[in-house]
């Protein structure tokens, strides 16, 4: 038997440790387009900010992957998939077989309208050669502009303030998708920024980015406030990466939409993680539940699913986004 997942996130590395576990003779292989060996994204605020070194953001879960007989295929983003031969295409010419595929590819985030055309005035805080590129240009700048709501935007501003930077949050308000933290915490947090030195704009766009001299930018928010920065960091809301899936026959609603079991309308392809529209038994509707602790458990019923296992998805407060890898947000900003 044949397992391929797409994806080294939590969801894809728990669903090729699962799958091996039960089907110990099976070839397991885990392609994605990350370069790096696996890592802890919400621990990538920390390495900007200098709290962490590369090796503290380094993904224990996937220190074993090769004495477990995975393999790891780095490099690889999936290009297309061709269901009815059981067969991924990647964007480097290659291509990988399956008789099980797991889609665990993630989300990526979305991009401001105002930000489209002023390509070199920001950089993303998704990957961890985003948040390299961030550690190494904030070095050079005086003033970042972050942008991004809820948890994300508190975490990128936190960490460019602690870098030394001077920062400009604008939090665009809630969410449109996954769990927003609640309401008191983010006002509690928000507070302690503010105290920490971060100015802060609620409630408003970026409406225009201007390049003033290919080294300072000026961002003219919806409110008519205009601030000069050095460096615009985007940590905004991801939305599933699933693109490649067209023409697939794979069905998609926000994301790929999944059974209680984790399986899609394609009885061989399951889906876990941020980009799986999973099937909610209890409420009766499909959502998206972003989260590590969510992506981990879906991920492993998911591998575990594809090796014959017959385990229903049931969601539970334990999953919702607010639980991530290490401390509360609580204590990170309080630190």
């Amino acid at each position: 038997m044949r397992y391929l997942i797409l994806g080294s996130g939590p969801a894809g590395i728990a669903a090729a440790k699962a799958a091996r576990k039960l089907d110990k003779d099976a070839e397991v292989i885990l392609a994605t387009e990350e370069h790096a060996a696996p890592y802890l994204r919400p621990l990538l605020p920390d390495f900007v900010s200098g709290e962490r070194e590369l090796s503290g953001v380094a993904d224990p879960q996937g220190k074993d992957l090769a004495d477990l007989g995975i393999r790891f295929s780095g490099g690889k983003r999936a290009r297309r998939v061709d269901a009815a031969r059981n067969r991924v295409a990647f964007s480097d010419g290659t291509e990988e077989t399956y008789n099980f595929l797991c889609v665990a590819t993630g989300g990526r985030p979305i991009l401001p309208l105002a930000l489209m055309g002023a390509p070199g005035s920001f950089l993303f805080l998704n990957s961890l050669g985003d948040a390299q590129r961030v550690r190494e240009r904030a070095m050079r700048s005086d003033t970042t502009v972050v942008y991004g709501p809820g948890y994300l935007g508190i975490e990128a501003a936190r960490a460019m303030r602690k870098l030394g930077n001077e920062v400009v949050w604008i939090n665009p308000g809630l969410p449109r998708f996954g769990n927003p933290i609640s309401g008191e915490v983010e006002v509690r947090v928000t507070d302690r920024l503010r105290a920490r030195g971060v100015k802060v704009h609620e409630g408003t766009e970026i409406a225009d980015v201007t390049d003033v001299d290919g080294r300072i930018f000026e961002v003219v928010t919806a409110g008519g406030r205009t601030i000069r920065c050095h460096l615009i960091v985007v940590a905004t809301e991801r939305l599933p990466s699933i693109g490649f899936l067209e023409g697939s026959g794979v069905k998609a609603g926000a994301g790929i939409l999944v059974d209680e079991y984790l399986r899609t309308n394609v009885s061989n392809i399951y889906a876990a993680g941020d980009c799986a529209e999973v099937f909610d038994i209890n409420r009766r509707e499909s959502r998206i539940n972003f989260g590590w602790r969510s992506a981990v458990k879906q991920g492993q019923l998911a591998g575990e699913n594809m090796a014959g296992g017959g385990q229903v998805y049931i969601k539970n407060a334990e999953d919702y986004f607010g639980l991530l890898y290490g401390p509360p947000l609580n204590e990170r900003v309080g630190a």
